[in-house]
């Protein structure tokens, strides 16, 4: 296993099949990595705007025909969040005395927080499970690339040898996956300088 992780570090440069626009150029996030059989795995990177960029995956045969690919976008966004708070207040008796015995008293309060929320951009299962998405960057985002190989057998039919503490898997159960992201500057469209 160790040995087939390190023959998947490269795996992108090899078998991802790259742009045949010479305009497009590999970019540093480009990634390969160890999968088995139903592992989900993220991938974040950050796409700046005024630029093209175009994805595309490649995998081992033995992981399968295809792999389900979707892009998130990661935003922070306020939301009130009720926080409850729980502490002990004393029993007092009728004349006023403390008797001894405390009760719960919970309070809740309203705060605003930011949270990261993840929005779906892309899904190439509605795309007819394609292996290569191109799009323009307005603004500087960042990205997540989820990448989830399907479980041929279905959850609990994995073969493999029990240890106690999960599962050794079968070579044939795992593969090298590659995201090969490549980038361009984006052409100006319209008529420029073109002043007297």
């Amino acid at each position: 296993t160790i040995s087939k992780a390190q023959y998947c570090n490269y795996f992108h440069t090899e078998y991802c099949t790259p742009s045949e626009n010479e305009m497009y150029k590999p970019n540093g996030q480009s990634k390969s990595a160890l999968f088995s059989k139903g592992q989900i795995s993220e991938l974040s990177v950050v796409v700046y705007k005024g630029q093209d960029y175009r994805i595309s995956l490649c995998m081992d045969e033995n992981l399968g025909s295809q792999l389900t690919f979707k892009v998130y976008e990661t935003k922070r966004v306020k939301v009130e969040k009720v926080v409850e708070k729980k502490e002990k207040e004393d029993l007092y008796d009728a004349d006023g005395n403390p008797t001894g015995e405390q009760k719960d008293v919970i309070t809740k309060e309203t705060r605003v927080v930011e949270e990261i929320q993840k929005e779906l951009l892309y899904d190439n299962s509605t795309d007819n499970y394609a292996s290569e998405l191109e799009f323009s960057v307005e603004t500087t985002r960042r990205l997540i690339l989820e990448i989830s190989i399907p479980d041929e057998g279905g959850a609990g039919k994995a073969k493999g040898v029990s240890t106690g503490k999960g599962k050794l898997m079968k070579s044939s159960e795992m593969g090298c996956v590659g995201i090969l992201i490549e980038m361009m500057t984006t052409a100006k469209q319209g008529f420029y300088g073109t002043g007297f």
